[in-house]
This record gives C-alpha cells, sequence and structure tokens, in this order.
C-alpha cells in the first residue's frame, strides 16, 4: 500500500520524499478544493526535480460548458509536462483525455459515489484506470469491494472529511444580508443535532463544509493493507501538522507488524491535541435496496 499526500507546501516537498512518499495529489484553481494552488511551473519544476515521484492533478470539479476550452488547454499542458494522473469526476475530463490520446492514469474521485465494485468495473471499460473509494461507507464495504475489483483503488486514510457543497456563495450571502462583519479564516459552524463543529469556506467555485474531527486509520492497517493507495487530506492543516502526520503513518506502513508497533505512533496523533475520528468507517449503511422497497411497500399499503 502506498501512501499519498496532497501537496500542501510545495517547499516541504524534500521532506515528505525523505520519508520514502512517492505519490501527491496537487491542487490547482480548476480543483473542487484543495489545500495549496500550484501553476504549471510549479509543477513542472517539482516533476523535473523529482524524476521517481508521482504527481496527479485534482480536477475533480464539475465544469460549466464555458470553461471546457480552457480546461482542455490545461490539461494539453500537463501531458506535456509528464504529470502522472488526474483526479476527476466529470465525464467531460475524460472524454477530452481520450480524444487527445493521453496516457494519463485517469482516477474517477466523486465524493460519494464510488459505493460498489459492480459500478467501479463496469466503469473501467470507459478508460477509467484507478478509482478513489467513498469516504461513506462502512470499512467492511470498503475492503469487500477492493477484494471484487480489476483496478487500483485509493482509500482515505486521514484528514478533515468533506461534508457538503454548494455552487451558491453561501458566506458571502450571509455576511450581505445579516450585515455582520467577521473573518473567513477557519470559519466554523455547528451542527445543531451533535453539536460538532465544522469548516465552511469559500473558493472561486463553492462553498464547502468539512469536519473539524481527522478521520484516521493508524490502528486499522491490517485490515486496509490490501488498499493500493492510502491518501493524507491536508487541508485546514499547518506544515508542522501535514509533516508529522505523513511521517506517523510512513513509520506505520514500514513496520512488519502494524499491531505491535503502532501504539506508540497512535500517541504520537494524540499529542497533536486535533480532534480525531472515524467518520463513516464503523456505521452501518442507513439504506440498502431492501430496505427502500420494504419502505416504498410500507407506503403504498398505508394508502390502501
Amino acid at each position: 500500500m502506498k501512501l499519498v499526500i496532497s501537496l500542501n507546501n510545495k517547499s516541504r516537498l524534500y521532506d515528505y520524499h525523505d520519508m520514502g512518499i512517492r505519490y501527491y495529489i496537487i491542487g490547482t484553481s480548476y480543483s473542487l478544493y484543495t489545500p495549496h494552488i500550484l501553476s504549471i511551473d510549479d509543477i513542472k519544476e517539482m516533476i523535473l526535480s523529482y524524476p521517481d515521484c508521482y504527481f496527479y492533478v485534482n480536477l475533480n470539479a464539475l465544469y460549466d460548458q464555458n470553461e471546457i476550452n480552457d480546461i482542455e488547454l490545461y490539461i494539453d499542458s500537463l501531458s506535456y509536462i509528464g504529470v502522472s494522473g488526474l483526479l476527476f469526476q466529470d465525464f467531460g475530463i475524460l472524454q477530452i483525455v481520450k480524444e487527445k490520446g493521453y496516457d494519463f492514469d485517469m482516477m474517477y474521485a466523486p465524493e460519494t459515489l464510488n459505493t460498489n465494485a459492480q459500478s467501479i468495473n463496469t466503469l473501467s471499460n470507459l478508460g477509467i484506470t484507478s478509482a478513489f473509494l467513498s469516504h461513506v461507507i462502512p470499512l467492511e464495504e470498503q475492503v469487500n469491494i477492493k477484494h471484487h475489483t480489476t483496478i487500483p483503488l485509493m482509500m482515505f486514510g486521514h484528514g478533515v472529511e468533506y461534508m457538503a457543497a454548494s455552487k451558491r456563495k453561501l458566506i458571502t450571502n450571509y455576511k450581505e444580508a445579516s450585515q455582520k462583519a467577521f473573518d473567513d479564516d477557519h470559519l466554523m459552524i455547528q451542527d445543531r443535532s451533535s453539536k460538532k463543529k465544522m469548516y465552511i469556506f469559500e473558493n472561486n467555485r463553492n462553498t464547502l463544509i468539512f469536519t473539524e474531527e481527522r478521520l484516521y486509520t493508524l490502528d486499522l492497517l491490517n485490515q486496509i493493507h490490501d488498499m493500493d493507495y492510502l491518501y493524507i487530506e491536508t487541508l485546514f492543516m499547518d506544515d508542522n501538522e501535514a509533516i508529522e502526520v505523513a511521517s506517523i503513518y510512513s513509520d506505520a506502513l514500514s513496520s512488519t507488524n502494524y499491531n505491535r508497533d503502532v501504539s506508540d505512533l497512535r500517541a504520537l496523533l494524540y499529542q497533536m491535541y486535533k480532534p480525531l475520528g472515524r467518520g463513516f468507517l464503523f456505521d452501518n449503511t442507513v439504506y440498502k435496496l431492501e430496505d427502500v422497497r420494504k419502505i416504498d411497500n410500507e407506503k403504498r399499503e398505508s394508502n390502501h
């Protein structure tokens, strides 16, 4: 299993490289969200400086028609500089790559849709060469999908989790309607039912909401070791936290006995005083097909 980092600081790439990490997700102005935006020149420089690394560019937004020409030119540039792969959810991105004949690893990365092996296997026939599993399904189901798919899979391993997005400028609209002035940096909202706090922010595309808790899987490596990639999301991490987390997971993955050696490393995670959680890993799926059918039948009976 290979460790993958969303790169939050180009100048610290050497730190990650020294840990043995070779896979990186790069954010751009076309990304749905990213801890840092890098230019084509930045990406080219990294590719030339670290030829043993694999750089994937995050093009995982849903794009308007008026953006397609610009994105096509951008993908042309990525091909010229030798980017390894693209993360995407808009099938327009896949179509552009297929029409151009480019040789990217095309990782299908919608936030919530990769939830079963059948769909992933079917999509692989359309040109998808790897996939990012949804983080909103239980661990058991993610492992089961891995055992029944034919392409490499990436699993969310550590970091804040995406919860919702809107193309509306919700924060800007709220400021205008309420006439309140406040700092947008690390702005948080609180869920009324669970009382949990969440990050909310705007970028040039969306308003996005993320958990404050960092999902962690450090002590689950024995269960997920068959996954091809384990992803660390560095959004809302400063340099020190990102490097420390990457180092902890890198050390754990290099261990010969996960259960024996992980306890001290887990203590280091807790010492960072960042809220940790399990996300949806141990929640049961709320609705399965048979449940939906049962509910529909009950509704029909009650109407008669």
